[in-house]
């Protein structure tokens, strides 16, 4: 049994330990100077559409099942060692969940748990989920959890 409070710490070492030594210093100090910079609001306008510029960097092909896209997007993870995703469907709160593990997590001065790669994963998700058949254009993922290594999205009208 794990702590109280420990349930993302496998994934919040995994998350930490995918980062290159040569990359954890510049993007905490990016992420720190995001702060300083840039509102609130203005930072996570920003990563979601560097999130969304991934998605376009790494586009998924057209998938008719829920099992196939999660396979493609773990795929696409794979490529960039960001983890791995499980997707399920509510239908009683008309949403689709997505569970992500492991992504990447860089805590900064104003944010120590790294939750600023929350907003990055709602733009990844959001391009990749857009370029499907019967996506709604007005529909994106939103944060609804997070803790390092660990973030789960709703998709949908449900939120």
């Amino acid at each position: 049994m794990q702590p109280e409070g420990a349930e993302g710490l496998p994934a919040a070492y995994l998350a930490r330990r995918n980062i290159a030594p040569q990359w954890r210093a510049f993007l905490r100090a990016l992420a720190e100077t995001l702060d300083e910079k840039l509102d609130a609001q203005a930072r996570t306008a920003l990563m979601r559409a560097i999130g969304q510029r991934m998605a376009q960097a790494m586009p998924l092909p057209r998938c008719d099942t829920l099992a196939a896209l999660e396979i493609r997007i773990n795929d696409a993870l794979a490529t960039i060692d960001w983890g791995y995703c499980t997707l399920s469907l509510e239908p009683g709160a008309g949403r689709l969940v997505v569970r992500h593990t492991a992504a990447p997590a860089i805590a900064a001065s104003g944010d120590p748990v790294g939750r600023w790669v929350g907003a990055v994963l709602e733009g990844l998700y959001g391009a990749w989920f857009a370029g499907q058949p019967g996506a709604d254009a007005s529909l994106q993922p939103v944060l609804a959890s997070f803790v390092p290594g660990a973030a789960t999205l709703h998709y949908g009208r449900g939120g």
